[in-house]
């Protein structure tokens, strides 16, 4: 399990949304595809600095460095980002614009 999938989890969905201002749906895609938005990467946000924070109320506390080496890894293996759903509607649209041709 990654880290940050794993740190989501002991926290909870609503509390890392509220505290991003998001709704839990936005968190549950990150545990998901266990991995934070790219825009941590290049430093524009600091998802990652605040869930470290926030686990240390947990009884397994991450470090930002964990967080950021997963999310880094989760682009690496999967850099399109879409999910299986949005995969899923791309191959039917591609069946049916294939059927018309």
């Amino acid at each position: 399990m990654s880290t940050v999938k794993s740190a989501i989890e002991l926290i909870g969905l609503t509390p890392v949304a509220k505290r991003f201002g998001y709704r839990p749906s936005a968190v549950q895609k990150w545990r998901d595809d266990g991995r934070l938005p790219r825009t941590d990467l290049a430093g524009i946000t600091n998802y990652a600095a605040v869930i470290a924070e926030l686990s240390e109320a947990t009884e397994s506390p991450v470090t930002v460095e964990q967080l950021l080496d997963d999310t880094r890894a989760g682009w690496k293996a999967r850099p399109s980002g879409k999910s299986g759903v949005a995969k899923s509607k791309l191959a039917r649209r591609k069946r049916s614009e294939a059927r018309l041709s």
